[in-house]
C-alpha cells in the first residue's frame, strides 16, 4: 500500500501509520509463549515449560493456540491445518475433549472452522488471546 519513500513521509504524516502487523503478532506470540510453549526444531512438536503447569484448562487451550499460530508464521502449518480437533488439544493437556469444548465456549477470541481444521485464533483475535493469557484472570 505504500510506497515506502521517505518523501512520501514528509508530504503526508498518515504514512507515518503503516505498520507491520505480521512482526507486531509474532513478537505477541512469541512473548506470550515464552516460558510456557516451546516447539522442538527437529519435529514441531510443542514442548512445555514448567509455568505451563501452573496455568489453568483455559490458558493451556489459549497457550496451544497460539503455539498453532506461531508454527502457521513459520510456514509449518498451511490454512487447512491451523486448526485442530478437541481431541488434539485434550490429548496434550491430558483432560477429557468436552473440557476443549467448554473452553472454547468461554473464550470469544476461539473459533472453530471446519475449513481450517478446527479450534483456531482468527488473525485478528491474536492480541485477545495473548492478552487473556498474560492476565491474572482464569
Amino acid at each position: 500500500m505504500s510506497s515506502g519513500d521517505e518523501a512520501d513521509n514528509e508530504s503526508n504524516p498518515l504514512e507515518d501509520l503503516y505498520v507491520n502487523a505480521d512482526a507486531i503478532d509474532r513478537e505477541r506470540i512469541r512473548d506470550a509463549l515464552s516460558g510456557l510453549v516451546g516447539i522442538d526444531k527437529k519435529t514441531g512438536i510443542p514442548r512445555f515449560y514448567a509455568d505451563f503447569d501452573e496455568i489453568n484448562t483455559k490458558k493451556k487451550f489459549t497457550a496451544l493456540l497460539l503455539y498453532r499460530r506461531a508454527l502457521f508464521a513459520l510456514g509449518d502449518l498451511d490454512d487447512q491445518t491451523l486448526g485442530a480437533g478437541s481431541s488434539y488439544f485434550a490429548d496434550l493437556i491430558d483432560v477429557d475433549s468436552s473440557t476443549i469444548r467448554h473452553a472454547s465456549n468461554d473464550l470469544n477470541f476461539v473459533k472453530n472452522e471446519d475449513t481450517n481444521g478446527g479450534y483456531l485464533i482468527p488473525a485478528h483475535n491474536i492480541k485477545r488471546a495473548v492478552e487473556y493469557l498474560e492476565s491474572t484472570d482464569s
